[in-house]
Formats: C-alpha cells, structure tokens, sequence
C-alpha cells in the first residue's frame, strides 16, 4: 500500500494548513501499514526518513511567500516515477497546482488523486485590489490559470477529494466529475493538558499580553483572508483590549505593507511573524478573549478548527464555508462597521457562550478529528488499491 502525497511545502507543517494536512494523515496512515512518500520543496535533491515516512526533497522554486507550485509538481512527479515507479500505486496531489502534473502520473498508469482545494482562482481577484497597476496583467493572467487547473483537477483524476461539502457541490455543479469524495481536515492538539498556568503566563508576557486581554488571529497574510478588515474593524470598535495577529509578515508584500500602514499608531496592534512553537502557539490560542477568521474563500480551515479546540468565542467572516464549519459555534460579520459592532456587544456579554462553546466541542469530535479523517483516507486508499492489484 505505496501512497505519494505531492504538493505541499513538506513536513514538518511549518506554513500552511495543507502541511498540516499531509503530516497529520501520513503518520497515521504509516501506522496502518501505508509506505508513504511525502515531496517537500528544497534547495537540493535528496531523500530521508521522517516518522517513518519517505522524504522526497525536490529542489524548488520557492521564496519566504512565493512558490510555484505546477513547475514543482512537475519535477517531483517526474523524479517519483523515475525513480520509484515500482513502489508507487497512488499518487496524491493535495492541492490544484498538481493537475498539469497529475497528466503525467495517468500517463504512467499509477492512480490518481487531486483535491482543487478552495476556488483558488478567486484569491487572485481579491490580492489584485492590493498591488501595482503595472502587475495587474500578471495576477490576470495566473487568474486564468488556476481557473484552468481547478477545470483539469475535475477532469484528469480518477478521484476528486473536496474538503468542505460547499466545496464538493460547487464542483459537482461546475465541472461534473466522474468521482468526488467529502474528506475533512482535522484540529490538532497543541499544548499539553499539564502545561502550568505560571508557564503560560510566561509565555503571554513575551508579547505583551494578558489572558482574556486580547483578539487573536493565526492566518496567512494574504488579502483574500481579510486581516485588513480586521484591523478597521478594530480600530472602529471602541475596545480597550489589544488584536494579535500572527502571520507571514512580509516588508516587500504590497499587501502586508497596507496592513502595516493600517495598523500604524496604534500601540494595540500587534502584527506578530510566523509562530511554528505548537505549544507557545496553543498558550496564545487558549488564552485569548475571543478569535477572529476573516477567511473568505476555501473549504474548511485547519486554523480556524485549531481555535476551535479551545472553546472560546470565534468571530468568523459570514460566508458558507465559515458557517459549515461553526455552525451555531460562530459569531459572524460581513465588513468592519459589524466587526466592530460584534466586538462591542461580545465585550458586554451579549451572545450566548455555553451555545457557542457546546456547538464547537460537538463539531470537532464527530467531524473533525484527524483520526476520523486518517480512516476516511484509509478507506478510500484501500478502495483505489484494490482496484489496481484486483
């Protein structure tokens, strides 16, 4: 049972939910008796061992935000079947990117996965807003490319794996795939149940903060996930507590630039650099007086199911996905003059917590875990695989 996950950055998750993803289902799928082979974008080629999983180290096209994804699947499937094309039946790509790279791997008879993830082509229309007249033809262009590559994920894998049920109708709907499978992502734990108040203490004073003082938001900073209506809607509400937001700041981004222009005189405004510490990060996520996720397109979230571990109230932009996930575990907003009005009638106690806090227990045990989540793998694998060797 010989699995290939492409399209990630690696493991381990040190970027974004679809590491997470690849990580957390391939240790467990190797506990299952999977031989697992996970590519990871480097400056070399070479391969390890990590937790039992193969390592295929590709050397990249890759920078501190930027990467190119199609050309790095492209080179990772063409090593993979070069060199491992007897131990590989089913190749994995978990994101939209690998559909130009999946042709190959059909070529090579092997089974194929793709997941198109979440409408990718309409991050592009909202970063489009943040950047350079001059640059705008380029962003259209790639626009019309990852609507191509959403087409062909639909077109050229044996199976399509969608991780949000929004996400699955619109591209029953859209493109009419031969097979779509519902998969979740799941919540991972991030700090130890013994962890000591003094220690947590500790760790809050690093920032400058202190339990129940602050909002919080753990994302990636890029438009199409709305921290700038996070900072307006902030700033607008009249709230003596601070906003943390932890992300992939960066100086030569227009985008993150706007954020900090936005955020300029306000002492209360932390924009703070990636944190991949999974227990300074949990300590942050736990102590918090509430969350917001301002993400506007893609399925289910592994950030926002992260939060959701921690039972404390969840300010979510109101758009399907977010409500699929939340449910009544919610409070929602849709533009910063709401933010603004959410936070104040929070502060004065004005939304039913015990509600919020049983809806998110009951939505992370029944749906998303990733035990649940590995065994839904699991079978479908195993479905694929007997198809090969039957």
């Amino acid at each position: 049972m010989r699995v290939a996950l492409i399209g990630s950055r690696g493991i381990p998750g040190k970027y974004g939910g679809t590491e997470t993803f690849v990580e957390e289902v391939s240790v467990r799928l190797t506990k299952k008796g999977f031989q697992l082979y996970v590519t990871c974008e480097s400056d070399k080629l070479f391969e390890d061992e990590y937790n039992r999983i193969t390592r295929v180290h590709i050397p990249s096209i890759q920078g501190k935000s930027i990467t190119i994804p199609s050309i790095n699947d492209i080179i990772a499937t063409v090593y993979l079947l070069s060199k491992h094309s007897e131990d590989v039946d089913v190749i994995y790509y978990v994101a939209p990117d690998g559909a130009l790279a999946a042709i190959l791997a059909k070529l090579a008879k092997k089974k194929v996965l793709v997941n198109p993830d979440g409408i990718e082509w309409r991050r592009l229309m909202k970063r489009g807003r943040f950047v350079s007249f001059y640059l705008f033809p380029v962003y259209l262009v790639t626009m019309i490319y990852m609507r191509l590559m959403e087409y062909l994920s639909c077109k050229v894998p044996d199976v399509v794996v969608a991780d949000s049920i929004g996400i699955k109708k619109y591209l029953e709907e859209k493109y009419k795939p031969r097979r779509v499978f519902y998969i979740a992502y799941g919540a991972r734990k991030l700090i130890p149940s013994e962890l000591s108040r003094e220690t947590e203490a500790e760790i809050l004073s690093r920032f400058g903060v202190e339990p129940n003082e602050y909002y919080l938001t753990v994302a990636r900073i890029v438009a199409e996930n709305n921290i700038h209506i996070e900072i307006e809607g902030f700033r607008k509400a009249n709230s003596l507590k601070k906003l943390v937001i932890v992300g992939n700041f960066n100086r030569k981004d227009s985008y993150s630039r706007y954020l900090f222009k936005l955020a300029e005189g306000s002492e209360n405004i932390l924009l703070l650099d990636p944190i991949y510490d999974r227990e300074v990060l949990g300590v942050l996520r736990k102590n918090c007086f509430a969350y917001i996720h301002a993400y506007e397109v893609g399925g289910t979230n592994p950030s926002l199911l992260e939060q959701m571990l921690f039972k404390r109230p969840i300010l979510a932009y109101d758009v399907p996905f977010n409500r699929e996930v939340l449910q009544e575990g919610g409070i929602y907003f849709k533009d910063a003059e709401d933010l603004a009005n959410k936070m104040e009638m929070l502060e004065k106690g004005e939304f039913d917590l015990k509600l919020i806090k049983k809806t998110q227990i009951k939505r992370i045990k029944r749906r998303y875990n990733w035990k649940n989540v590995a065994r839904a793998y699991e079978r479908l694998f195993r479905a694929l695989l007997r198809g090969i060797r039957g």
